[in-house]
């Protein structure tokens, strides 16, 4: 049982204002960042969408840079015909240098669609929300939309060539911090801010509300495990300062595919646990514990910081390893919308 509706991320956010905007007839625009050179705010494959571009208050969600990029491609936009047949997509680069909202001289490369039939996002906002990844694949001249099943649930990046452009779309980053507290507190915001959903599993009778943003669950950490499912997008940092609770979830999760499993403590208390949990037959090879990197963190502020910061390390190399092995797929399946 859980306290709170799930959180969405941006991105499956903004996936369902542009599928709900289709199936109410509105007008959707749909931008995805190509690529980045230097400093840019958002990372490739990000997406903003935006409903009635030409009203005076469109409705948006998700971001491609940190505004000055989103400013410019709303006025470029209202000078655009009503989008009333099919529009090819159009490619638009910007530059640090003529556009100072991107830092340190940055470049930042769009595609703008104006999708036009519910089985263009549909897919996507189904891989998203039911964490089974697929490739979103579009025909730069036609803007005729195909798909294809994704082999690999990490894989962000996207790929394009003179004809086409291929965007994974999947499971969001996940956290599940198993106890409530002062320490989860200060991480669940932190977490929220760099993108994960956030989960807070505390099954005993003390426990203290989620975090504004995140979502609490009174199960016991198997139970929401099992329900869940702890895919390659999830990470489980045991924070509850409880063995009996911390234990229990550090088994499951260590016997799982999560990207980050670490448990907060000091170095005694880290010794003591894997020393027990090796004793169960537990292979405590991935286990960070003591969670977090070495700051000198005492607070439950700075400890929040220094599992945040481990925790994006973790995320950061496990994308370079899904993007290394990463190919733009050949789609079998058109759907086409003319």
């Amino acid at each position: 049982m859980t306290s709170a509706a799930r959180s969405f991320s941006d991105r499956e956010a903004a996936l369902r204002l542009a599928v709900d905007g289709l199936a109410t007839g509105r007008e959707v625009v749909l931008v995805t960042v190509l690529s980045t050179y230097g400093s840019a705010p958002r990372r490739p494959g990000s997406i903003w969408v935006i409903v009635d571009p030409g009203a005076d208050r469109p409705r948006m969600q998700g971001s491609i840079s940190g505004g000055c990029v989103e400013d410019d491609l709303l006025d470029w936009l209202a000078q655009q015909p009503s989008r009333g047949e099919r529009q090819a997509p159009v490619t638009r680069s910007y530059d640090g240098r003529e556009h100072p909202g991107l830092p340190c001289g940055g470049t930042l490369t769009v595609l703008v669609e104006w999708p036009r039939q519910l089985n263009e996002l549909e897919p996507a906002l189904a891989a998203v929300s039911g964490r089974q990844p697929v490739w979103r694949q579009v025909d730069l001249a036609s803007g005729a939309v195909e798909w294809r099943p994704a082999t690999s649930p990490l894989a962000e990046s996207p790929q394009h060539d003179k004809r086409r452009l291929a965007v994974p779309f999947g499971p969001a980053w996940r956290l599940v911090i198993v106890g409530s507290g002062p320490v989860a507190d200060q991480l669940g915001p932190q977490a929220l801010a760099l993108g994960f959903e956030v989960i807070v599993c505390d099954p005993r009778d003390s426990v203290q509300p989620a975090p504004a943003g995140a979502t609490l669950s009174s199960e016991a950490p198997e139970r929401l495990f099992a329900r869940l499912g702890l895919d390659e997008r999830t990470a489980v940092v045991a924070v509850a300062h409880d063995p009996r609770l911390d234990d229990l979830a550090l088994i499951d999760a260590l016997d799982s595919s999560a990207f980050y499993v670490a448990a907060m403590g000091g170095a005694g208390t880290s010794r003591a646990r894997r020393d027990r949990l090796a004793s169960l037959g537990v292979d405590t090879s991935r286990l960070r514990a003591p969670a977090g990197l070495d700051i000198g963190s005492h607070t439950p502020a700075e400890i929040a910081v220094s599992i945040a910061a481990e925790l994006v390390a973790a995320r950061s190399l496990a994308r370079k390893r899904a993007d290394g092995v990463a190919a733009m797929p050949v789609a079998r399946a058109s759907l086409d919308a003319g």
